[in-house]
């Protein structure tokens, strides 16, 4: 059984049968859009009795649809997601300001958070041009290989980044990515300061990405401000000189209208 569902058995304020219904929806993704009764069975180490019933509730919501033998995921699950994007007030507060970076740099820009070993992008502001950049609101991606993962992690305590990063899935997904958890820890120990985060080519050549922190009342880091971009089209240099700037400060409004807003 699901480690996670597994330890969870013996708690009996916990609904187990609630967190197999959202592992059964978390299962789909990118690779995995279309799956039969026995594929989400196995996907979520479930028998296929439980596999079905669960299916066969959330059809009965409108959050999965059937066709044949293959279950799909409905636009109805947006819901789910939107419900704690709209939970954010913050968020509102942000649209302005990465807009304005989008207009100034011709970049796309996002608004991103940790969620455990992954980052996920909540908000996005696409530049006007043709490059299909494949992120948008949802998208996942490993924290080890983005600048936001990154950043997050450079402000972690010591203990708490040593033992994060001993957790991560380290992958090869280019040449130039790291894959040694000792090597990472070091590196992100020696940028710890320096206000910024930048990830060149580690998750797909010719891809950089830079981040930037979104504070707080507490100066705690809730979020990150980001762009990415094909080095063909804005190198490294560019990208410091140029856009880093205007990150930080758009950053830097969104995070005082934050302190603003709670402290009421």
């Amino acid at each position: 059984m699901n480690d996670n569902i597994d330890n969870e058995s013996d708690n009996k304020e916990i609904v187990t049968a609630f967190i197999k219904g959202l592992s059964v929806i978390t299962a789909f993704d990118n690779e995995n859009t279309s799956m039969t009764l026995s594929d989400v069975a196995k996907k979520v180490d479930i028998t296929r009795a439980s596999a079905r019933r669960l299916l066969l509730t959330l059809e009965s919501l409108g959050y999965v649809t059937q066709n044949d033998n293959y279950f799909s995921l409905t636009p109805k699950v947006i819901d789910l997601g939107y419900s704690y994007f709209a939970s954010l007030p913050w968020t509102d507060l942000a649209y302005k300001n990465i807009k304005k970076v989008v207009d100034a740099c011709k970049l796309s820009c996002s608004i991103s958070i940790l969620d455990g070993l992954n980052v996920i992008c909540i908000m996005r502001i696409a530049a006007t041009r043709i490059l299909n950049e494949g992120i948008h609101v949802g998208t996942r991606l490993p924290a080890a290989y983005t600048a936001t993962g990154r950043l997050f992690m450079a402000h972690m305590e010591e203990k708490e980044l040593y033992e994060y990063i001993l957790h991560l899935p380290l992958k090869a997904h280019t040449e130039k990515s790291i894959i040694d958890p000792y090597k990472l820890y070091d590196q992100i120990i020696s940028e710890k300061n320096q206000g910024y985060q930048m990830v060149e080519e580690e998750i797909e050549d010719g891809l950089v990405s830079l981040a930037v922190p979104i504070y707080n009342r507490d100066n705690k880091m809730i979020g990150a401000m980001n762009i990415g971009s094909h080095l063909s089209y804005k190198n490294t240099k560019t990208l410091k000189e140029k856009v880093l700037p205007l990150l930080l400060e758009a950053a830097k409004e969104t995070s005082d209208a934050i302190k603003l807003l709670q402290q009421y």
